[in-house]
């Protein structure tokens, strides 16, 4: 199998994330909002930041073109130490980071709280994962567990909150919306992200999103190819 021969859309947050692949494939901007067409065989989704701006267009996307797999591309920052900057995941699964209510010092989720149903259509027990296919096949990179966040953590108490909790690898501020909506239309998608910086004290010293966006590309053409 090779999806050289499917029909792939690259969904990313941002055209800077994926401007690499942009420079090699040279996409037209189409009528459709955020859409940008290199051939019937690869389309680019440039959503925006978020899982508003994620959700929207990539369900409004989903409904109006007939396509066999998905990619989501884009950077995020890591929790956990033994990863390296630059490092490209395939994310396993997602969930909320910071979808819940607080008092004082401590959080609760609303899957805790009893509002949202941990094993509704979407979630297994809280994590959101991509539907099984063939093409999965195709993808051998680390897996990692990630949070979708609405905000980049930087406070140290809240950082070691999210960690105790949640265990995640990583975290970024689209993957989940992607894979919910994949979830609610039934198509295959993988999320795959490059390390830019680790989740700790801002520091912007410490970021390399250069690198990050470099060996991001690099992972999604081996995968195109």
């Amino acid at each position: 199998m090779s999806l050289k021969t499917h029909k792939v859309t690259i969904v990313s947050a941002s055209l800077m994330e994926i401007k690499p692949l942009f420079l090699q494939y040279q996409p037209i901007k189409s009528n459709f909002h955020g859409l940008w067409i290199a051939s019937e065989q690869l389309h680019f989704l440039i959503t925006g930041m978020g899982m508003l701006n994620t959700a929207t267009h990539l369900a409004i996307y989903s409904q109006k073109y007939t396509r066999d797999f998905y990619i989501n591309a884009g950077i995020c920052g890591a929790f956990n130490k033994t990863l390296k900057i630059g490092d490209v995941l395939q994310i396993s699964s997602e969930t909320y980071g910071d979808f819940g209510v607080e008092s004082d010092d401590q959080f609760q989720d609303f899957f805790k709280m009893g509002f949202i149903d941990r094993v509704e259509d979407a979630f297994q027990y809280g994590q959101c994962v991509p539907i099984p296919s063939a093409f999965h096949l195709l993808i051998h990179l680390p897996k990692a567990i990630s949070v979708t966040v609405n905000k980049v953590h930087s406070n140290p108490k809240s950082i070691q909150q999210i960690t105790e909790k949640y265990r995640a690898d990583i975290e970024n501020m689209e993957g989940l919306a992607f894979y919910y909506v994949l979830k609610q239309v039934n198509q295959p998608g993988i999320e795959i992200r490059s390390v830019s910086n680790y989740v700790e004290k801002r520091n912007n010293e410490n970021w390399d999103i250069q690198k990050a966006v470099i060996q991001l590309n690099k992972a999604v053409q081996q995968l195109l190819s």
